[in-house]
């Protein structure tokens, strides 16, 4: 855990520095070394860290030894295992795949958040804290896919449906479940507000309750089918509907137009939280649209502390602050798996 508090000590300190008067060219600079440290560190850790990556490694080190025609048939999606194939015709050890898979999943990820986010420094605070890097170094494929999904925003935002499919169904090439970001095209057409929201959280609790049967539907799809468990998932749950809420009562009903875009896909990822209680592995699922948290949470900062225009340097750290405790806060609640280094 050393590692993490280390880190987020820095991010935090270097998220209070970027909300200085310093210049822009500074501040990229911060953001792709804070950025390069996430990767490197994803790079060097121990095969022991995720509960999936040494079935990953065994994995490469299996397909390297097959013909392409084989590989293909070896049982993941034929996207990830092509990748897998390539790279093994250049490397032999695991350690090549690791790499490769920091820079390949972490890099459009940080892209999209210097691009998106209107505090850079503070999303990747969010990002560690939340739980996103820890499970980008070990769940391999579905990250690989959600990556690719973020290449997928601008025609959603452009309504451009035929090359979001494209970029989706790339995606799904890597993970199967990429699928289901399709939703996200359909509830950016949904008119959000209070009525809406109202009658969101009880059927997201009837979805809840029908975790069961929709389980066992998704189950005639899978490849190994999923055992229900009571995951829990209820700080995550509860997160995602205070977010909801907050906007709806700091703008009074009125999610800004700013704001609008990520809003949607947190409060998509609120309403289907709730299938967690039922079986674990939904909470990867739903983090198709949780990871967006890492880019509204800055974004609504920087929105509500404008309105305060008068004291802004007021109230621009202060918000700052505030979701930094609270996010490591929330990090020391969930208690992720230790970090360890390869030589370790």
């Amino acid at each position: 855990m050393i590692v993490y508090w280390i880190l987020l000590s820095i991010l935090f300190l270097l998220v209070l520095g970027t909300v200085t008067n310093i210049s822009e060219h500074s501040k990229n600079i911060l953001f792709w070394g804070c950025a390069t440290t996430l990767i490197v560190l994803s790079s060097v850790r121990s095969f022991e860290v995720g509960v999936d990556t040494l079935n990953y490694c065994n994995g490469f080190e299996y397909i390297q030894r097959l013909s392409f025609k084989q590989a293909m048939l070896f049982g993941w999606e034929q996207g990830y295992v092509a990748v897998n194939w390539i790279l093994s015709r250049f490397f032999s050890d695991e350690r090549a795949l690791i790499i490769f898979m920091a820079f390949a999943i972490l890099l459009p990820i940080f892209s999209w958040m210097k691009k998106e986010s209107e505090w850079p420094m503070l999303s990747l605070l969010v990002f560690v804290c939340i739980g996103m890097w820890s499970s980008s170094m070990f769940i391999l494929r579905q990250w690989c896919a959600m990556a690719i999904l973020t290449y997928s925003y601008k025609y959603i935002k452009q309504k451009k449906f035929f090359r979001f499919l494209i970029i989706v169904l790339i995606a799904a090439m890597f993970h199967h479940t990429a699928v289901i970001f399709l939703l996200a095209y359909f509830v950016y057409r949904i008119p959000i507000n209070k009525v809406t929201v109202i009658l969101a959280v009880p059927a997201s609790m009837i979805i809840g309750l029908f975790g069961g049967r929709i389980l066992s539907f998704l189950n005639q799809f899978a490849r190994n089918a999923e055992a229900g468990n009571y995951n829990g998932g209820l700080s995550m749950l509860a997160v995602l509907w205070l977010c909801v809420i907050a906007v709806l009562a700091c703008f009074k009903g009125t999610v800004p137009e700013r704001l609008d875009f990520y809003f949607r896909l947190v409060f998509l990822a609120a309403f289907l939280q709730p299938i967690a209680f039922t079986f674990s592995d939904w909470s990867r699922i739903v983090a198709y649209f949780s990871v967006s948290l890492s880019i509204f949470l800055p974004n609504f900062v920087m929105e509500l502390t404008s309105n305060r225009s008068k004291n802004h340097q007021l109230w621009l750290p202060l918000g700052g602050v505030t979701v930094c405790v609270l996010m490591l806060v929330w990090f020391g609640m969930t208690q992720p798996e230790p970090y360890i280094f390869m030589w370790s």
